[in-house]
């Protein structure tokens, strides 16, 4: 195979396609009567304003501008393309853009003209008010009076591992965040009124030590061990948040008169799942049991800490807030109504409830039926209209496929708002006047329109423009769905196809694999951002060495019935792989082009477990696999994990290691991991090739020095070891020798999370 083939593929990833697809989304700042967000061009980025009204657009100014002004400033020369169009808000009242860059906050007019930069870099631990700042030292708070330049501290028995307004160190960087120097700021949530905040204190004194071992540290001869806490699953103890409100005005603490809370992954507030009452008066927050078989809202009084307990809902697996990372809060405490929107899943689909405050039953169902809810967006009290996206509603259309909903608070008058037959990304205007809505399908490129909110078009925003990506001679994805296990339940994914596909010939076929059950790893949308490890386009780059690649969601992933979710609770060694192996004989059959002789799988971090799993249960199927980061055992894995999806009996766990079933081994295996993993501890792949080892195995092995579990998928040495694995043992052809990739991920690369 020359070079040529691995350099098309290479063409393919993500963040190469990101510099020639343009416009397949869009980030809005909404005016008071006009729209505003960055169009892409192959000549760079401009700022539009679009007319809410009547739709009219106008070019105000070219990125590059702001980039000048920056490089101006900095006397250092900024490339638009650094300025990452995540890192834009807008001020309504002033007209104004505002950009953090280089520790700086950049003021811009709309004409891009440059207003003022501000030394101080203003993050969360800011008052709305910019009149206070938080920072952390020695484990305690200090609190800056920026009006006044006076500072005070506020705490004064923070200790190691018993400190505040921390993140736990089962965050999966801890290690990462420490050799990376990350100033990490407080964590806190200000109320409305910038009178107080709410944070918390982190025990972690009696989590377990874990290590790492740093064989090649750089200017160094002799290893460095790092420490630090992880809780595992059926550990004695894991990290507790205890939350704490502190009045700045008054110079008073509340400690919130609620137990402490487990915490085996982030804190509660990291989660978004702890917000202030419009008047400052309250706040609300969630909290979940050990194992999260039951979660709570909770409200708190700011000025007694005396909580409340509003609504408690319980399950015999898990009970969550919304399926999908990173679980956000799809809840609305409406406080002049007395009243609280609930999402449920008790009666086998995500759908919502409304509680009167104040008594732990709900009044009704405001939805109901065999469809989920997916997002709860907002409440328009004047009209009294609920807004939210559903999957699943119109039994016609893919079920998942995300489209906008509208009924009233009682449920009447359900309506769709989004037509057509794709998936639907919705961004509702602040006054609940306008949606943008990006539209598109797996194989149809997005169209973002402006619409008004009964679903009525003002003009079309943006037509992706993929003219480069014809030139390349894609061939679009093929959507599919076959019968599972069960014989009975759709199984949906997508076909990936090489540019020179050739239908009368014979492709070996990889299945790229994650098993859920936090995201889908099969994309029912034009997207190059979303998914779990970018996988769309991943398995696209793949395709183009020459194979066919397929990605499906089985059972145990989110997105469809509760009972098709939590299918693999107590048993996550299943990861979907019985469906896999159904469907894809199933594809073989329908599709002569697929060579059902040559199969390979491949997957990291939960689908690195998948990957080795596959070899290991269907030995006859997969030949040859790639198995990246995976947490072989989840004994040796964050509790955060397991102990949800997979219950906390830990003794059932051993029967799932993949250790257990080593001695099945008969394909080809390589085995990839970073030495660094501060996520997946190496611990688990040792532990699986100790076991390989004592059953006399052959397979295959690449430890990365230094490398973490992101910045192991990230580097290019990765990517062509895995390339060439697959290209050597599948393709049965030598790879090109010593390719060397060009960038791969790049730092200001967007992150959308649209699940």
């Amino acid at each position: 195979m020359n070079h040529d083939v691995y350099q098309r593929a290479e063409a393919f990833l993500p963040w190469n396609l990101y510099k020639c697809i343009y416009n397949s989304a869009i980030f809005p700042y909404w005016g008071n009567c006009a729209l505003y967000y960055f169009q892409g061009a192959p000549s760079g980025y401009h700022l539009l304003e679009v007319e809410l009204e009547s739709g009219q657009k106008n070019i105000l100014f070219e990125l590059k501008k702001i980039a000048n002004a920056i490089s101006a400033c900095l006397q250092r020369v900024i490339d638009p393309d650094d300025l990452s169009l995540q890192w834009f808000s807008f001020d309504s009242q002033k007209n104004e853009l505002f950009l953090a860059y280089d520790r700086l906050n950049w003021f811009f007019t709309l004409q891009g003209e440059l207003i003022k930069k501000e030394n101080q870099y203003v993050d969360s631990s800011f008052s709305p008010n910019k009149s206070w700042s938080l920072s952390a030292e020695n484990h305690n708070l200090i609190l800056k009076n920026l009006d006044q330049n006076t500072v005070e501290k506020i705490t004064n028995d923070g200790q190691p591992y018993y400190d505040y307004a921390s993140s736990p160190e089962t965050n999966t960087r801890a290690v990462s965040d420490k050799l990376s120097e990350v100033k990490r700021y407080p964590i806190v949530r200000w109320s409305k009124n910038s009178n107080k905040f709410i944070t918390h204190r982190v025990d972690q004194r009696k989590v377990e030590k874990l290590y790492l071992l740093q064989g090649a540290p750089e200017g160094k001869q002799r290893p460095v061990l790092h420490e630090y806490r992880m809780s595992f699953s059926g550990d004695e103890h894991l990290p507790k948040t205890e939350l704490i409100i502190f009045d700045v005005v008054n110079k008073t603490t509340i400690p919130v008169k609620r137990e402490a809370t487990f915490s085996p992954y982030l804190t509660p507030i990291e989660y978004d799942w702890v917000w202030w009452s419009d008047n400052s008066s309250k706040v609300y927050f969630l909290e979940e049991t050990r194992g999260s078989k039951k979660l709570s809202l909770c409200v708190a009084d700011a000025e007694t800490g005396i909580v409340t307990v509003l609504i408690e809902e319980c399950a015999d697996t898990y009970a969550e807030p919304c399926e999908f990372f990173l679980w956000k809060t799809h809840i609305l405490v409406l406080e002049e109504k007395n009243g609280i929107i609930w999402m449920s899943m008790r009666d086998g689909h995500p759908h919502l409830y409304y509680y009167k405050i104040g008594k732990n039953e709900a009044e009704y169902a405001i939805t109901q039926g065999s469809w989920n809810v997916r997002e709860l967006i907002s409440y328009d009290e004047k009209s009294d209209w609920l807004y939210f996206t559903a999957a699943g509603y119109h039994s016609d259309i893919d079920p998942y496929y995300k489209q906008l909903f509208r009924c009233h608070l009682d449920g009447s008058g359900l309506m769709c708002l989004t037509k057509e037959a794709a998936d639907h990304a919705i961004a509702l205007s602040p006054t609940n006047d306008y949606f943008i809505d990006t539209s598109s399908t797996i194989d149809t490129a997005p169209v973002i329109t402006l619409k008004k909110i009964d679903g009525s078009m003002v003009g079309v925003l943006e037509k992706t423009n993929i003219e480069q990506l014809k030139e390349m001679n894609w061939v679009p994805p093929l959507r599919f769905h076959e019968k599972g296990r069960d014989g009975k339940t759709d199984i949906y994914g997508n076909l990936y196809f090489p540019s020179n596909f050739d239908k009368n010939k014979k492709y070996p076929l990889i299945d790229h694999v994650y098993p859920g059950p936090q995201v889908s790893r099969t994309v029912s949308n034009f997207t190059l951002y979303t998914a779990i490890f970018r996988s769309p386009w991943v398995a696209q780059a793949l395709a183009e060495l020459g194979f066919i690649v397929v990605q499906m969601d089985g059972f145990g992933t989110p997105g469809r019935s509760v009972e098709f979710h939590h299918a693999t609770y107590g048993n996550m060694a299943d990861c979907g792989l019985p469906d896999h192996a159904v469907v894809i004989r199933a594809l073989s059959k329908k599709y002569p082009y697929i060579d059902l002789d040559r199969v390979g799988i491949t997957g990291y971090s939960g689908g690195g477990y998948a990957a080795a799993r596959g070899m290991l249960m269907y030995p006859e199927l997969y030949k040859v696999g790639v198995a990246a980061a995976g947490n072989h055992d989840l004994r040796c894995y964050p509790a955060s994990y397991g102990e949800k999806y997979n219950g906390l009996d830990v003794r059932s766990y051993e029967q799932e290691s993949n250790v257990f079933l080593a001695e099945k081994l008969t394909g080809k295996l390589l085995l990839i991991h970073g030495e660094m993993d501060d996520n997946v501890h190496p611990c688990a792949t040792m532990q699986f090739v100790d076991a390989l080892i004592k059953h006399n195995k052959n397979f295959d092995m690449l430890l990365m020095p230094n490398m973490n579990h992101r910045t192991t998928f990230d580097h290019p040495y990765y990517w062509r070891k895995h390339w060439d694995y697959l290209v050597r043992n599948l393709l049965g052809i030598n790879p090109p020798e010593h390719y060397v990739f060009g960038e791969i991920m790049p730092e200001n690369f967007p992150q959308v999370y649209d699940f």
